[in-house]
C-alpha cells in the first residue's frame, strides 16, 4: 500500500463561499442549462470581448437560442451531431451551445485540416449540420466531396471571398431570420455533449466523447481553487477547436460568471497591447508561446500602470523551469504549469493554489485522482517511474465508433494517458517521457501514423519513418526519415509539396532524411528511437 499521508493537502474554498458565485446557481444538470441560468443571473454582464465587439450572457444565450431553433427546423435532436469548423469568434459559442441546448453534440473540426482528413471525422462523427469559416471553405468543400456523409451546410461569413456555393445559409442570416425562444431540453450528467478529435495509436483520429458530468466537474473544481476573482477577464488565445479554450476556460469561466476576451490566434506583437486594452487578469497558453512573447517584447514599452495580469497558465507542453522564472522577473506575472489530456476534459494536474514547485506539473487537479501505474495497474512507490493514470468525473464517455481503443484507455475505472512519470511523497507529479510515440510541436498534438500513412502511398518512397526532433522553441518538430526505392529520385521539398493538400500544414515535417535503410530490432520493427538520437 502506498502511504498517502504525507501528500500536501491543497486548500480549496466551498462553492458557496466563493465571491464569483455570490447569488448564483450552484448545481446544473448540463452545461447548457449553466449557460440559461447564467443570463438570466446576470444578462448585462459581458461574456465575450472581441476586438471593438462586446457580447453580454443574454446576447450570447438569444443568439444560441436563435441557431437552436434552426436546427431544430432541420432535424437535430437529442444525440445528434452538430460540427463547427470556425476561427476563434464568438460565433463558437452560439452554434456550439445552440447544439448543447437541444441535448445535441457539439463537434469541433481542426480549422487546420484538409481535404483527406476532414472527410474522416466528418465520415467518423457524420454531424447533420456543420457551420464552417469562409476561410476554411475550400478545405471542406475538399473532404466534402471525399466524404459519402453530406451534412447541411451553413457558413460563417467572414471576408474570405471563396467562390463557392456549398452551403445552404449563412449564420448571419439565421441571427436575423429565427425566434430566440428558449430551446433548452431536459438533460442528464452523462449525455455526452462534446466531441473534440485527438490523434491515436492507429494513425487516424480518434474522437472523444465528453459528458455534462465531465465538464460540470471541471467547472467545480476550477472554482474551488479560489484563484478567480469577480471580474476577471480571461484570454483565449489558442484555437478553440482544442480542449484547453472549451474545457478548461470556457465553461468554467462561465460557471463563474467572468468574461472571455477573445483573440483570432496568438501573436507576440498584439499580446500586450491585448492584455492592457481589455484589462486581461488570466490568460492561457503553451510554452512556445511563452517562449516568443519573452523574447520578442521589450518590458520598457509595458505601461505597468494599465497591466491588470496576474496569472499565466501553461499547458500542452512541459514548461522549462528557466522559462518560468524569466518571465516572473521579466514581466512579474506568475506562470503556473499544468497538465491534462482531452480524455479528460482538458486538466488533470495543476500547480495553482500550491507552495512554488517548478520542476514539477503540480498535483491532481480537485475532484479528480491521478497515480503512477505499472503494467499491472498497479500504483507504483513515490519516485518510481510509471504511466500517469488519471481517475473521476472529468474522465470521457470513450472514443467515438472505437470500443476496442477505449477499453485500452479505461482500465478498472482509470484512464491511462500514455505519459510516463512520477511521483514524490507530497504528490507532487514530475513528467518523464511518453510512451506513445506522439510528437508534440507546441502544443499540437501529431500522431506519426499521420504522416506517414500519405507519403507511403507516393510511387517514389519506399518506406517512411517519421519521429518527433528536439527544438527549443517548440519542443518537438516534426522530421520525416525516407528510404526511396531508387536514391538520389527525391528531394525533400518535393515531399513537402506532396503533403501540401494531404495533411495540415503544421504537421508537415521541417526536417527530411533520407536514408538507405532504417534500423531495425529482430522481429523487423523499426527503432524509432535510434533514428531520433
Amino acid at each position: 500500500m502506498i502511504d498517502k499521508s504525507k501528500r500536501y493537502v491543497r486548500p480549496l474554498v466551498p462553492l458557496d463561499e466563493l465571491a464569483t458565485l455570490k447569488g448564483k446557481r450552484l448545481n446544473f444538470e448540463s452545461i447548457a442549462e449553466m449557460l440559461v441560468q447564467r443570463a438570466a443571473e446576470i444578462p448585462d454582464t459581458p461574456l465575450v470581448l472581441y476586438y471593438d465587439e462586446v457580447v453580454t450572457y443574454a446576447q450570447c444565450n438569444e443568439r444560441a437560442n436563435r441557431v437552436a431553433n434552426y436546427l431544430q427546423s432541420k432535424g437535430v435532436r437529442k444525440g445528434d451531431m452538430v460540427s463547427t469548423m470556425i476561427l476563434n469568434a464568438p460565433e463558437v459559442y452560439y452554434t456550439m451551445f445552440a447544439a448543447q441546448k437541444l441535448g445535441a453534440v457539439a463537434g469541433a473540426i481542426n480549422y487546420m485540416l484538409k481535404g483527406p482528413e476532414i472527410a474522416y471525422v466528418l465520415e467518423d462523427a457524420k454531424p447533420k449540420v456543420v457551420f464552417v469559416g469562409s476561410e476554411y471553405m475550400q478545405d471542406f468543400a475538399a473532404g466534402l466531396a471525399m466524404s459519402h456523409h453530406k451534412p447541411i451546410v451553413v457558413e460563417v461569413v467572414t471576408d474570405i471571398d471563396h467562390g463557392l456555393s456549398i452551403a445552404e445559409s449563412t449564420l448571419q442570416e439565421i441571427l436575423d431570420g429565427y425566434p430566440s425562444a428558449e430551446c433548452l431540453v431536459p438533460q442528464s450528467l452523462e449525455d455526452p455533449i462534446l466531441l473534440l478529435y485527438s490523434s491515436g495509436t492507429t494513425g487516424m483520429p480518434k474522437g472523444i466523447l465528453l459528458s455534462n458530468r465531465n465538464q460540470l466537474c471541471i467547472c467545480n473544481g476550477r472554482a474551488t481553487l479560489g484563484i478567480n476573482q469577480p471580474g476577471d477577464i480571461m484570454m483565449i488565445i489558442l484555437p478553440m477547436f482544442h480542449t484547453n479554450p472549451l474545457c478548461v476556460w470556457t465553461y468554467p469561466s462561465i460557471f463563474q460568471g467572468l468574461t472571455l476576451c477573445i483573440r483570432r490566434s496568438f501573436s507576440p506583437t498584439d499580446f500586450w497591447p491585448a492584455i492592457i486594452r481589455y484589462g486581461v487578469t488570466i490568460v492561457q497558453g503553451v510554452p512556445a508561446m511563452f517562449d516568443y512573447i519573452y523574447n520578442a517584447a521589450d518590458p520598457k514599452e509595458i505601461d505597468y500602470s494599465k497591466l491588470k495580469l496576474r496569472l499565466a497558465h501553461s499547458g500542452a507542453a512541459p514548461m522549462p523551469v528557466r522559462l518560468v522564472q524569466a518571465f516572473k522577473d521579466k514581466f512579474g506575472v506568475q506562470v503556473i504549469d499544468g497538465y491534462g489530456l482531452t480524455e479528460a476534459c482538458g486538466v488533470s494536474t495543476t500547480g495553482s493554489g500550491l507552495p512554488p514547485n517548478w520542476k514539477a506539473i503540480g498535483m491532481a487537479f480537485p475532484g479528480l485522482e491521478v497515480e503512477i501505474m505499472d503494467n499491472d495497474n498497479r500504483i507504483l512507490a513515490y519516485g518510481e517511474t510509471g504511466e500517469i493514470c488519471v481517475k473521476g468525473d472529468a474522465v470521457m464517455l470513450g472514443y467515438l465508433n472505437k470500443p476496442e481503443a477505449t477499453a485500452e484507455s479505461l482500465r478498472n475505472g482509470w484512464l491511462h494517458t500514455g505519459d510516463m512519470g512520477y511521483m514524490d511523497e507530497q504528490g507532487y507529479i514530475y513528467i518523464a517521457g511518453r510512451i506513445k510515440e506522439m510528437i508534440n510541436r507546441g502544443g499540437e498534438n501529431i500522431y506519426p501514423r499521420e504522416i506517414e500513412i500519405p507519403l507511403e502511398k507516393h510511387p517514389k518512397i519506399a518506406e517512411v519513418a517519421v519521429v518527433g526532433q528536439p527544438d527549443p522553441a517548440l519542443g518537438e518538430r516534426v522530421r520525416a526519415c525516407i528510404v526511396l526505392k531508387e536514391p538520389g529520385s527525391m528531394r525533400a521539398e518535393e515531399v513537402r509539396d506532396y503533403l501540401k493538400d494531404k495533411i495540415a500544414k503544421y504537421k508537415i515535417p521541417e526536417t527530411v532524411t533520407f536514408m538507405e535503410s532504417f534500423p531495425r530490432n529482430p522481429t523487423g520493427k523499426i527503432l524509432k528511437h535510434q533514428l531520433k538520437n
